[in-house]
């Protein structure tokens, strides 16, 4: 089977207040909303949430990567912590179900389109 994640950055929109170190991150807050809606998605079993430390697209917080086994990689950036997981689950669905992984941006919700930041070929 092939497996699927949806990788959140935990660094994104990190908290620039050091006094408040416990403040809550961008991505933080992102992968709570995609936690709540992926406990009731019907495609859940097919695609696990992670996090990493960071994705390295800084200047285009909040972060997520799309990928799965021997499909083209997505990178999405400018999310909005609050506004995005269902777009990210929408666009999951539709990556799942593409058997070469690949999804045009016409298909994608239109709240994620200009979010598209990169299409990563799969390593050979």
């Amino acid at each position: 089977m092939v497996k699927h994640l949806l990788i959140v950055c935990e660094a994104c929109g990190a908290p620039t207040n050091p006094e408040k170190p416990e403040a809550q991150t961008d991505g933080s807050r992102l992968l709570e909303q995609l936690k709540q809606l992926h406990q009731d998605w019907p495609c859940r079993d097919q695609l696990d949430l992670e996090t990493t430390s960071c994705l390295c697209v800084c200047d285009h917080p909040c972060a997520v990567a799309l990928v799965g086994t021997h499909k083209p990689s997505y990178l999405f950036g400018d999310l909005s912590s609050l506004e995005s997981a269902a777009d990210l689950l929408t666009a999951s669905e539709l990556y799942l179900e593409s058997e070469d992984g690949f999804v045009a941006a016409f298909r994608l919700p239109s709240g994620l389109r200009r979010c598209r930041l990169a299409r990563i070929p799969p390593a050979p």
